[in-house]
């Protein structure tokens, strides 16, 4: 025996109205996705084209400090090597030579790395200085570890 229907008619379609909603969502969502991705295409490659130093001294002093990288910052095109002088802040008088060594390759290290990966060069110098005294010198390239040499005194 059939089971008889429901008198009651829908207040309306619903079907039409939920496909209609979604559409307007993901059509929205696309857009902003769109807008996005226009908007960063926009700004930061034409810095790295046309300032690559800029970004690699915003990017040292994201991990070192602010103020740390002293001017100016030098780019050899021909040869895609950056050089910066950073005012080393992690070392004071209390500490003993290896861990002046370690520390200094620290901070270093996160900084040569973090210029990597933003901006390639072929080669990174990166020089941490104290009152003037080059304490070590960090070199950095693509696919490698940063190697440290640390000044006669620290060694």
């Amino acid at each position: 025996m059939p089971v008889p229907k429901s008198r009651k008619a829908a207040p309306f379609a619903w079907r039409p109205v939920a496909i209609y909603v979604a559409v307007v969502i993901v059509a929205g969502a696309g857009l902003v996705i769109w807008d996005r991705a226009y908007v960063s295409r926009q700004t930061f490659p034409d810095l790295l084209r046309t300032q690559p130093e800029v970004v690699a001294k915003n990017m040292v002093e994201n991990v070192v400090g602010p103020g740390t990288v002293q001017t100016p910052v030098t780019l050899d095109r021909k040869t895609e090597t950056v050089t910066l002088t950073v005012r080393d802040v992690v070392t004071d008088k209390g500490k003993t030579t290896a861990q002046k060594q370690e520390l200094l390759t620290g901070e270093g290290r996160q900084a040569v790395e973090s210029i990597l990966g933003v901006v390639t060069f072929k080669h990174i110098v990166l020089k941490l200085v104290k009152d003037g005294k080059v304490l070590a010198t960090v070199r950095g390239e693509p696919g490698k570890t940063p190697q440290t040499e640390f000044a006669p005194d620290l060694k």
